[in-house]
């Protein structure tokens, strides 16, 4: 099945939210639970991805099967990252490329029109080497674990890898 991928708009934020909640209903899907997942978290990424950061989704049929955001910080010493960096797609539709083409636009949206950001930054659990291995074949390194950094239960912790991928068209000059 064939897909489109275009820049998000703040009209995609109920769309959005069902996507997410659906990804956070699988094992593995994304690090929020259900419960944290609201209308008013799905507004808060996409309105500070559109404003300053990047956002892109993925459409089959006019319906939203994937999505890919990150944004900077409000902080004058991080106006070179991208960071928080999120990607899902509909549990229906993961392997078919979804992911891959999502990724690889918003990396080359990054490096063509966006040259003012040097690195983008991601966590993903330790434990999913499958995904450690798809953000590796990306570009992204391996930065550090974090060991029990994401509370599962007060006896269950997992730990996170904190990954970069840096832009090779970065800006140097000011």
């Amino acid at each position: 099945m064939k897909f489109e991928i275009q820049k998000a708009e703040l009209k995609h934020a109920s769309e959005l939210l069902q996507l997410y909640i659906k990804v956070a209903g699988i094992s593995d899907g994304i690090i929020r639970n259900k419960e944290e997942i609201n209308q008013g978290y799905v507004n808060n990424f996409l309105k500070h991805s559109i404003e300053n950061g990047l956002i892109l989704i993925a459409v089959i049929n006019g319906h939203l099967v994937g999505e890919i955001h990150a944004y900077t910080p409000t902080i004058y010493a991080f106006q070179h990252i991208l960071t928080d960096l999120t990607i899902i797609v509909d549990p229906d539709h993961q392997g078919k490329g979804i992911g891959r083409s999502l990724f690889e636009s918003f990396l080359n949206i990054v490096k063509t029109n966006l040259d003012h950001i040097k690195r983008i930054e991601l966590y993903t659990r330790e434990h999913n080497k499958r995904n450690v291995s798809f953000y590796k074949s990306l570009g992204f390194i391996n930065e550090g674990r974090q060991k029990d950094k994401i509370y599962i239960s007060a006896s269950e912790f997992e730990t996170p890898l904190h990954m970069a991928w840096f832009n090779p068209n970065y800006n140097t000059k000011e």
